[in-house]
């Protein structure tokens, strides 16, 4: 489901995984290559991933070439994340929220600010529509393999 109010985003899926599971595949950011086209390389360049300050260099290949600044602002594992991107003038305030489901699975949301500068790319597109099409997309692909790595007991 996708709701803006200015430049505020969220986005949520529903996925049998586990809080602790869904959290081990979405912090694996080897695997993010999969879950949409967009990136080209993506490292680590200050700290060990997902601790408070620590820095992960993203590159973006479409719709524009860019390098993302990804600085995480905060880390409770399995229940939620919090960072800062910057790129292109713009600075995007991003939450992922794993929330358990009656023990049946985890509702993950992800809810953010886009601030700074109106961005359009040549092919008409904008950042916030950029990021409302990439969020659906990414979260759809990692639900499906959060689904497929459940426990078969979860499985309905």
């Amino acid at each position: 489901m996708w709701l803006a109010v200015g430049k505020r985003f969220s986005y949520q899926v529903s996925v049998r995984a586990s809080p602790s599971l869904a959290w081990e595949i979405f912090s694996n950011w080897r695997r993010w290559h999969t879950f949409a086209n967009v990136y080209g390389k993506l490292e680590w360049k200050k700290g060990e991933p997902w601790t408070v300050g620590s820095r992960l260099s993203i590159e973006i290949l479409q719709p524009i070439h860019a390098i993302i600044d990804h600085v995480i602002t905060h880390c409770d594992p399995a229940e939620r994340v919090g960072w800062i991107d910057h790129a292109m003038g713009v600075a995007i305030d991003q939450w992922v929220v794993f929330e358990p489901k009656n023990g049946a699975g985890t509702l993950v949301r992800v809810a953010g600010e886009i601030v700074g500068k109106e961005l359009v790319f040549s092919n008409g597109l904008t950042l916030e529509t950029f990021v409302k099409d990439f969020n659906r997309q990414w979260y759809e692909a990692y639900a499906e393999v959060c689904n497929q790595l459940a426990p078969i007991s979860t499985r309905k």
